[in-house]
């Protein structure tokens, strides 16, 4: 397939083609896309689905890298790219410049200096997708290639989980190796994946027709919930039961709405194992809420000790050794096992304030987004505004019991949003004229 340079002429096919997902149409407008926006997608396919991992033939280069050096390469040349003002630009910017302080002044700087391409890489993949996903079409495109990649996590997440007969593991469900291998972090991308694809689902199944497409979709969100419930993961699970609560509260058909969810909550819980059911009982007296509870001790000692710009960015592990030698508890020193604590203890209150901020601006910009896509009428618009705000919850509930403050969930929601809101500021300013 040939790639343009640039897009030579985004007018000759229409967004509801795009909607009703004719392939022909997509095909068409796939090929009007410029080098950078094909960059960014397979960048996010060696991310995301790892196909280096599953095919180990092909594991001979650096892709993801490679893919990313590709995107910045062909931003500069391509001429659609134009600068996003957003107040998150600043903020983040402000988050990494924290980050750098932070460094220099840690308790191991060579540790932190060891680390930063983790938050670099994340840096540029921001700034690319909110300087590339520019237009409506794009950010369709791009948010079905993000669908279809997590898609593929969670088939096998809920086929795994059906072979096994729906039972307990301890290990959970994985999904590739790399950010999600590990059965907390699979299951908040789940979380995000099945909020964002049921929002998806509900802008635009009335401009689907026939069965086949409607239930491929249809499958996103449920694949995305069963692997949630299968991956053994509490916090991940008390998330998505916050989700079904929030949805709750904004729903307008309160009563119709209640029983539905209230339906759907008994069923989940009805399918869950037993084991499951006696994790969530044993909360506060089991080993590993024992364990968790002991380490966010310690970190708010450790914020309370170092409160400007904490022990260093990635030293948590080499602070708390020196530290406490003998072990935080049972005799052993693992990562805190929480966002909130992760980021206070190793950047300090204002790197955890900056966060915070950061994610509250996530919220305020989709409220901004909704409001914008009512007035237009667009329920894409609305309803993936709503996806966002879904999915950072599941983030920042589940993240309370995780260590994944510098994993891709965060800052991929963040630069989504920020996207989506442009592009319905775009679209509001077209509408004046």
């Amino acid at each position: 397939m040939k790639l343009p340079r640039k897009s030579k002429n985004r007018d000759d096919t229409d967004i509801a083609d795009f909607y009703a997902i004719k392939i022909k149409s997509l095909w068409k407008g796939m090929r009007q896309e410029p080098l950078s926006f094909w960059c960014l997608i397979v960048y996010f396919f060696f991310e995301y689905v790892r196909p280096q991992q599953i095919y180990p033939v092909i594991d001979i280069i650096p892709w993801s890298q490679l893919m990313l050096l590709a995107t910045a390469i062909s931003v500069y040349l391509d001429r659609s790219v134009r600068w996003v003002s957003n107040i998150e630009n600043k903020l983040f910017i402000l988050f990494c410049f924290i980050i750098v302080l932070s460094s220099v002044f840690a308790f191991k700087p060579s540790v932190s200096l060891a680390d930063w391409k983790v938050m670099f890489n994340w840096f540029l993949v921001y700034f690319f997708l909110i300087l590339i996903v520019n237009s409506e079409k794009r950010f369709f495109l791009f948010t079905l290639f993000y669908l279809l990649f997590s898609f593929k996590m969670a088939q096998h997440g809920f086929f795994s989980w059906a072979r096994r007969g729906f039972s307990f593991t301890n290990w959970g469900l994985k999904g590739p190796s790399g950010w999600f291998s590990n059965s907390g972090e699979f299951a908040i991308q789940m979380l995000i994946f099945s909020t964002l694809s049921a929002a998806f689902v509900m802008a635009l199944r009335e401009h689907w027709q026939g069965r086949l497409k409607r239930w491929f979709f249809y499958m996103m969100p449920f694949t995305g919930i069963m692997s949630v419930m299968g991956a053994s993961s509490r916090g991940a699970q008390l998330a998505l039961a916050v989700i079904g609560g929030l949805l709750l509260i904004k729903s307008k058909a309160r009563f119709k709405t209640y029983i539905t969810l209230a339906f759907l909550g008994v069923l989940l819980f009805l399918i869950l194992p037993e084991q499951q059911i006696e994790r969530f009982t044993s909360i506060g007296e089991d080993s590993t809420s024992l364990t968790r509870l002991a380490y966010w001790k310690f970190g708010l000692q450790v914020m309370h000790e170092h409160p400007l710009l904490g022990v260093g960015y990635g030293n948590w592990l080499s602070y708390a050794t020196f530290k406490v030698p003998e072990g935080i508890i049972w005799g052993r020193i693992q990562e805190p096992h929480n966002i909130f604590i992760q980021g206070g203890a190793e950047l300090g209150y204002t790197g955890l304030i900056c966060f915070i901020v950061m994610a509250l601006f996530v919220f305020i910009t989709n409220a901004r987004t909704r409001a914008l896509g009512k007035r237009l009428h667009n329920k894409f618009l609305t309803y993936m505004a709503y996806g966002l705000d879904a999915g950072l919850v599941g983030y920042l509930v589940a993240g309370f019991f995780v260590t994944v403050l510098y994993y891709p969930f965060f800052w991929v929601q963040m630069a989504m949003t920020v996207a989506l809101h442009v592009m319905a500021t775009q679209q509001a300013e077209v509408k004046k004229e």
